[in-house]
């Protein structure tokens, strides 16, 4: 059985997954709280395989959690569970090694997926923000240096503004390469772009 920890500071949504998790029998809610300060206090005295993260949260936010978490309790897997498609949460959340990015919009059946995946050692990101997964081998010669450059700049919260001057290009230019960028790996947002070569390894913060 996995053991699962949610937190989250909205109390419908809390319930809405309570339900939902109420007639799986590999999976059973061990705890809840409301902010990642009550989350740490729990995760000292509640066994807890797997948690549900959400990133806008009073008093300790998912991502100052999600560090502590990492640091503290290393063995405890965690996938943020958010309503925000936010390129700088995302590349943050990697960096600190969450093991899942997905929306709050997924499915129950998306969600289940992903705590199982995630307990077999894989990283899973939003299959929204993954649209039209394009193998790595052929990726890798469609992406320009140019084209990793800019990318991993965007997931670091460069603005378009910073890497026009950094590269000595115009916003407009930098614009229509990234344009380029998202018709290569069949995506439509920074947030996508970055998500998709982030999970295929092709850029490291």
């Amino acid at each position: 059985m996995i053991k699962i920890m949610i937190v989250d500071d909205h109390l419908i949504y809390r319930d809405g997954l309570r339900v939902a998790f109420k007639d799986k029998k590999d999976l059973k809610i061990m705890a809840e709280a409301e902010n990642g300060k009550i989350a740490l206090q729990k995760l000292d005295t509640v066994e807890i395989d797997i948690v549900l993260l959400d990133i806008r949260m009073p008093v300790l936010d998912g991502i100052a959690t999600l560090g502590r978490i990492k640091s503290q309790f290393p063995k405890v897997k965690v996938i943020i569970l958010t309503g925000y498609e936010d390129v700088n949460v995302f590349s943050k959340a990697m960096s600190l090694k969450t093991d899942g990015f997905i929306l709050k919009s997924a499915t129950a059946q998306i969600i289940f997926q992903t705590i199982h995946d995630v307990m077999e050692g894989k990283v899973i990101v939003s299959p929204k923000l993954l649209r039209n997964t394009t193998d790595y081998r052929n990726l890798r010669y469609e992406l320009t240096d140019e084209d990793l450059d800019v990318l991993t700049r965007i997931a670091k919260g460069e603005r378009t503004s910073k890497i026009a001057g950094d590269l000595h290009f115009g916003e407009r230019t930098i614009k229509s390469h990234l344009t380029n960028i998202y018709e290569k790996l069949g995506v439509n947002s920074r947030v996508a772009a970055v998500a998709k070569v982030m999970q295929l390894g092709l850029i490291k913060l």
